[in-house]
């Protein structure tokens, strides 16, 4: 059994909903079918991409941008990095305390 096949009981559910057991993640009012205006009949390229939520394209969306959010965040993070080490290098070594030597 997979996860697709798996329905998670949800108080708002119906008796009648899709063959497929599956509802929309917005409203549980709706079942997830052909019939949404969000459903899509293309399947894209990937692993990722399996199961129910694929042919959603709002889920699609989010998904994406989800990644290019992550893409975004790694380089941000990596150019933090390379300032802090610009400036450390930048530094000139503290001076040599005066006073008496002991």
């Amino acid at each position: 059994m997979s996860l697709d096949d798996e329905v998670v009981y949800h108080p708002d559910m119906k008796d009648n909903d899709a063959a497929n057991g599956l509802v929309c993640f917005l409203s549980h009012d709706r079942p997830c079918g052909a019939d949404c205006m969000a459903f899509t009949m293309e399947k894209l390229d990937g692993q990722e991409y399996l199961g129910q939520w694929a042919n959603c394209r709002v889920l699609v969306g989010l998904h994406k941008g989800a990644k290019h959010l992550t893409i975004l965040a790694q380089v941000g993070g990596q150019l933090v990095k390379h300032q802090a080490d610009t400036t450390r290098r930048s530094q000139s070594a503290p001076p040599m305390p005066r006073g008496p030597q002991t």
